[in-house]
């Protein structure tokens, strides 16, 4: 058995090199955004000096010299602010880029109770915010310092009043924090249980309206955003009396400042332009301490969706898949005691299966629901990693198998007819430009073919654009599993949908790939299905009842109980 290749530094799970993107992306904004403040320094100096050389001189060349200085500082702060909001723009998407495969394949593997959804939006909300200007505003409340050393450079009393000012800011920023992040936090998880409930309606939305289900369901969501709604707005009315208070004492330490400037620029301690560029210079120092005031919500909410998304990734990375092609594989399929316990559960789904099926044979799969048969499937297919034992195809663990190269050797039409938005042609060549040769080939031996020619379009008629029928759906999952002409078809429940004709023309599609060479595993139920298989196999409680020719499988099962007589003791016979 080959083993797995080695990862490099280049392999890192993806959430270990998007966190590396994060701390190299805001290094580089954080250095801009000192460049940025050096720049808008300018203007407040600027105002300084004409005050301080200008206005006493009334030297004109003087002034058109600053001027052409001031402009050239502050094109140069333009270009440096476009260049922060690009790098920002490009972190937010590369974080996207990085972490999109990582959440789909957490999503796609969620049990089907969990809220889908949540982590895409999450992941969505996390770009915006890297995105936008509010991430860089901590960096911006770095440069405090500085100011502050420029104050004191101009004047003592400048720098004091700023200093209190700041801490006033800090304080009641604090205060916010304190009083609207519970609020936040459980709006945002009750929001999340609320589009969870709505998606699982609208799920089953034939049902919720032909037995009138949707009042009830719309006082249920009424109550649920009710809470919402109370919990954002406690938090918002909190959050703005708080803002409010900010912007009052803002005011108010301007107006202090000015004050403060007049009196020493009375009493000779401080150049009338000081005044001027003081009263600039807090203005920007106070800054950031309202716009983090102002975007709070969003800093929570972008934390939040941080937590729920490193939650979702925190389970161990997975061991590494083959990074070479296998040989294409004859499709004899081994399971060797295979157990299986599903994420958070503590009783076995599958307990210790073991059974073997050669190339180009076709395997029945039945049994009561909750029996393992999905798991038992999507165990084959390297979906899941077993608890204990192993799936092999050829000799080589299915989970182990690097995806794109596993998925052109076996096929699967899983039993929800989920059919991705796009045309027909590229649903069938799995999303893939379609090789239309291929396409055509694959729809016809799935009986579709005629079917698809009389849309609009033909093949490119796009599925959302068009309603097609369940059976329609079926033969075109079928047809999508055909695409590659896999050494293995695993069909689950795939006459769900089908009339008689067509479950008689899936019967010889399978009669047909066994001559071919191709193995076919059937979940069924279906008479007509059952007596195409070669082999059949029962489970039951995660266990297999029965396995063996097919023949031989349905006589034990038809077989009448045994009866347990009670035997007759030897001293009543001989007496």
């Amino acid at each position: 058995m080959a083993a797995p290749v080695a990862s490099g530094p280049a392999l890192a799970p993806p959430r270990s090199a998007a966190a590396r993107a994060v701390a190299r992306g805001m290094m580089l904004a954080a250095l801009l955004s000192l460049a940025c403040n050096l720049g808008a320094l300018t203007v407040p100096i600027f105002n300084m000096e004409l005050f301080n050389r200008v206005l006493p001189t009334r030297n004109h060349a003087t002034l058109w010299a600053m001027c052409a200085g001031l402009a050239i500082a502050l094109a140069l702060y333009i270009v440096l602010d476009q260049f922060r909001s690009t790098v920002l723009a490009a972190l937010a998407n590369r974080v996207s880029r990085q972490l999109m495969p990582q959440v789909l394949d957490a999503v796609a593997t969620a049990p089907a109770t969990a809220n889908r959804g949540e982590p895409l939006h999450d992941l969505e909300r996390l770009r915006m915010f890297f995105a936008s200007p509010v991430c860089v505003a901590p960096f911006d409340l770095a440069w405090a310092p500085v100011l502050l050393l420029v104050l004191l450079l101009m004047h003592w009393g400048y720098a004091a009043t700023a200093a209190v000012s700041v801490l006033i800011l800090l304080g009641l920023n604090t205060l916010g924090d304190m009083l609207t992040r519970r609020h936040l936090i459980r709006a945002s998880h009750a929001a999340a249980a609320e589009l969870r409930d709505v998606a699982g309606a609208f799920r089953g939305a034939e049902a919720v309206l032909a037995m009138d289900m949707l009042p009830a369901l719309s006082a249920r969501w009424e109550r649920q955003h009710g809470a919402v709604r109370a919990e954002v707005n406690r938090a918002m009315l909190q959050s703005r009396a708080v803002a409010a208070l900010n912007r009052t004492m803002r005011m108010a330490m301007t107006g202090t400042m000015v004050a403060l400037g007049l009196v020493l620029v009375l009493n000779g301690d401080a150049s009338s332009g000081s005044m001027v560029a003081g009263n600039m210079i807090l203005a920007r120092l106070l800054l950031p301490f309202e716009q983090i005031s102002n975007t709070h919500r969003q800093w929570v909410e972008a934390l939040a969706a941080w937590r729920r998304l490193r939650e979702l990734l925190e389970s161990p990375p997975p061991p590494e898949r083959y990074r070479t092609k296998l040989p294409r594989p004859l499709g004899a399929l081994q399971v060797d005691r295979l157990v299986h316990i599903q994420a958070g559960g503590d009783r076995p789904v599958l307990r210790g299966l073991s059974f073997a099926l050669e190339p180009a044979e076709v395997l029945g799969i039945v049994g009561p629901s909750g029996a393992g048969k999905t798991t038992l499937i999507r165990l084959i297919l390297g979906m899941y990693q077993p608890t204990a034992g192993g799936v092999f195809l050829d000799g080589h663990p299915t989970y182990l198998w690097e995806r794109e190269d596993f998925s052109r050797h076996v096929g699967y039409v899983p039993q929800a007819l989920a059919l991705v938005e796009g045309t027909v042609a590229e649903n069938i060549a799995r999303m893939q430009p379609p090789d239309l040769l291929r396409v055509r080939a694959a729809a016809i031996r799935a009986g579709i073919h005629a079917a698809i020619v009389a849309l609009p379009h033909g093949y490119a008629t796009r599925v959302a654009g068009m309603t097609l029928s369940a059976g329609q759906r079926q033969r075109i999952a079928i047809a999508r599993a055909l695409y590659e002409q896999p050494r293995l078809l695993i069909l689950d429940e795939p006459s769900a949908f089908l009339d008689q004709d067509g479950e008689a023309a899936l019967c010889a599609l399978i009669a047909d790939l066994r001559a071919e060479g191709t193995g076919t595993i059937l979940v069924t139920h279906r008479p007509a299905l059952i007596r195409v298989a070669d082999k059949l196999m029962v489970l039951k409680d995660g266990l297999i009842d029965r396995f063996g020719a097919r023949e031989a499988v349905l006589s034990a099962l038809n077989a009448p109980p045994v009866r347990v007589v009670r035997a007759t003791p030897v001293r009543e016979v001989l007496s």
